[in-house]
């Protein structure tokens, strides 16, 4: 659910401006917002707070860039530096200066090996060609890369075209290419880069200093600093681990202390302010306001302040939303935090998603072997989460924070038991292997069909591979979920419409409610054959019910829409259908796999285990993403549209707080 807030007003003395803001941000939970009165103007920084501001926003940058230069990334600290600004400067400085110093020699370095890496050994080649021609003031050379052997007899017949009989043209072969020089009178060196450019080929220039050198001297300096680079680094890299030990902690006490420093004085802006007074405006959880009550308190018969109930309809565009759901439906929150954030006022819908998701998620995997699979995958992202890690999917540039991995595992373990569950209710671990593997006395299976005569251990419930006993039930069942869940979401629309006066919500959801039970009763009627009565009347009144409700919400493609609603409805049945195909195919590579044991015996049942394998991983592979995807986006779109999830868009809340997080 949506989080009720409170609108807060403090007023104050101009001169407690920072010190206010040093209590609300130690209290962590209240969200500022630009207050501009037409009265008073925009609180505006002196001199002295804009200097002040400028010198703690380089400490904060120096300190983060020398924990970069140490390996570390920058992490608040338990507690922030408790020095005043000049004696955080005092720190600073040595410290920085050094990283500063070393970050710069590594990087140096580092680049040099690199270099000596990729053109050391066609240095030293190019060398022994050109046997120092290169140091004649007479004569230009020209070094260049060939990528096969065969192109030399092309660049050897434009060189005589444009200069004939006035070059020399020499190459060795370089490990998968051809190293060659051009020699050429030095007033014709642009002659010869010409011709070569004209072949799509390119003078080899060494970067950094070796391009200055020539190619003997280049070559000599590349083969002495490949043995000396390399200490050296090593001589850097242990002086940087020193001052990671010596100074990581006050780095990140500096850190910590800057960052909420500079955010304090840019939050400055947000308020206003008279000549000798200051006023601000934020929004605060009711939950919260005890802790707000006991930070202002310090500040008592210093400042006034107010908390002002919030009007939904007028200021509900305002207010910034922040969810208040039970911790076992929490995690669900990042299935639909990124489509959109519920307006302050309307319908959370992480108690639906958190119920029926997994669920869904459940009954159409229905097996155990798969759903141990995600069990895996939720305790590695737990274990994540709990040491702490980022989880960074490269190909897909994404990297998640510990707190989202550890959601992302929450709602796992929820899919995991779902699936589970179902997989005994349909018997199947990894498709049905464990129906056709007789390990107990008599040739019984761990799962058996006793509609099928079999023996076992555990009964199947619900055989899904039995389409002629147990298809219809299934898709029935599914599609009931189907009128719930749409039914539901007009139901929401309705009160959501008459919450805050949009009458049209109200008649778009009664119309759509209406016809869409109509469209049941015609369709249960039509099927069954029953030619019933009620469900006639039932037809009628609602049709009769979506055309008035239309007109009054004064929208006339309702009519045209009304059919694409009863689809939705339907479209629930990819809960059974998309379940079922994945099964058939896991069953397959069970057929396959126990088909080639029988055939074959001994050698069969290793390869029958093997190529079974292969087949059921790559079902796995190609199901997994919609398994996933089809329970999630009918509660996206099915659901979500027909209640006006994306119709308005919330503010997220956004507490001033520490980057500590909030202070108890």
């Amino acid at each position: 659910m949506i989080a009720p807030m409170e609108k807060l007003i403090v007023a104050g003395p101009k001169r407690l401006a920072r010190a206010l803001l040093t209590e609300l941000q130690k209290a962590g939970v209240v969200h500022i917002d630009p207050l501009r009165p037409d009265e008073l103007s925009e609180y505006r920084l002196s001199p002295a707070e804009e200097a002040e501001l400028k010198r703690w926003e380089t400490v904060a940058s120096q300190a983060e860039q020398s924990l970069q230069v140490a390996g570390l990334a920058a992490v608040p600290s338990s507690k922030p530096f408790g020095g005043s600004l000049e004696e955080a400067e005092a720190t600073l400085r040595p410290v920085a200066s050094r990283a500063e110093v070393l970050g710069k020699e590594r990087a140096a370095l580092e680049e040099e090996i690199q270099t000596i890496e990729l053109f050391g050994k066609a240095a030293e080649k190019l060398a022994s060609l050109v046997q120092g021609l290169d140091e004649s003031p007479r004569l230009g050379v020209i070094p260049f890369l060939l990528a096969k052997p065969e192109e030399l007899e092309g660049v050897r017949k434009a060189l005589q075209e444009a200069l004939p009989d006035r070059f020399v043209l020499e190459a060795e072969p370089l490990e998968n290419q051809l190293a060659a020089v051009v020699v050429v009178k030095r007033g014709e060196l642009e002659t010869a880069r010409s011709t070569l450019s004209r072949l799509g080929l390119g003078e080899l220039r060494f970067p950094g200093t070796y391009g200055t050198l020539p190619l003997s001297k280049a070559a000599a300096r590349m083969k002495e600093r490949a043995r000396l680079a390399p200490e050296e680094l090593v001589g850097i890299r242990e002086e940087i681990a020193r001052l990671k030990k010596e100074s990581a902690e006050a780095l990140t006490l500096l850190w910590t202390r800057a960052k909420d420093e500079v955010a304090r004085y840019k939050t400055c802006a947000d308020m206003a302010a008279g000549q000798y007074g200051i006023a601000l405006m934020g929004w605060v959880p009711q939950k919260a306001k005890g802790r707000v009550e006991e930070a202002l308190g310090r500040l008592r018969d210093q400042i006034v302040y107010t908390f002002e109930p919030v009007d939904e309809h007028h200021e509900g565009h305002q207010v910034p939303v922040t969810l208040e759901n039970p911790a076992w439906a929490k995690p669900f929150e990042l299935l639909h935090g990124f489509l959109n954030t519920p307006r302050y006022g309307t319908y959370d819908p992480t108690l639906m998603i958190a119920a029926f998701f997994p669920f869904f998620f459940g009954m159409v995997v229905g097996d155990i072997g798969i759903a141990l699979l995600f069990g895996l995958l939720a305790y590695w992202l737990g274990s994540l989460a709990k040491a702490r890690k980022n989880l960074v999917i490269g190909f897909l540039g994404a990297n998640f924070g510990p707190d989202v991995v550890g959601s992302l595992s929450k709602v796992l373990w929820w899919m995991t038991g779902w699936a589970v569950v179902w997989g005994f209710i349909y018997g199947e671990a990894f498709g049905t292997f464990l129906e056709k593997l007789k390990i107990l006395p008599g040739g019984g299976t761990i799962f058996y069909d006793p509609n099928h005569g079999g023996q076992g251990l555990i009964p199947v419930t619900i055989n899904r591979l039995d389409f002629e006993q147990t298809a219809t039930f299934l898709m029935l069942a599914s599609i009931a979920f189907g009128v719930i869940q749409v039914l539901y979401a007009f139901i929401i629309r309705m009160q959501q419409g008459l919450k805050h006066g949009h009458m049209s919500h109200f008649w778009e959801g009664l119309g759509y409610l209406a016809g869409c039970v109509g469209l049941i009763a015609f369709a249960y009627n039509y099927l069954t054959q029953s030619n019933s009565g009620l469900l006639t009347a039932i037809l009628v009144i609602g049709l009769l019910v979506f055309v008035i409700s239309a007109l009054l919400a004064k929208m006339p493609l309702m009519i045209a829409e009304l059919p694409s609603k009863g689809g939705q409805i339907l479209s629930y049945i990819r809960i059974y259908a998309v379940g079922v195909a994945g099964a058939l195919l896991a069953s397959l590579a069970n057929q396959v796999g126990f088909g080639m044991a029988e055939r074959l015996g001994f050698v069969g049942g290793i390869l029958g285990f093997v190529v079974g394998l292969i087949i059921l991983l790559a079902v796995i592979i190609i199901t997994t993403l919609g398994h996933v995807l089809q329970p999630v986006r009918l509660l996206w779109i099915e659901f979500g549209t027909n209640f006006g999830f994306y119709d308005e868009s919330g503010r997220p809340y956004r507490p001033f707080k520490s980057v500590r997080g909030e202070e108890r």
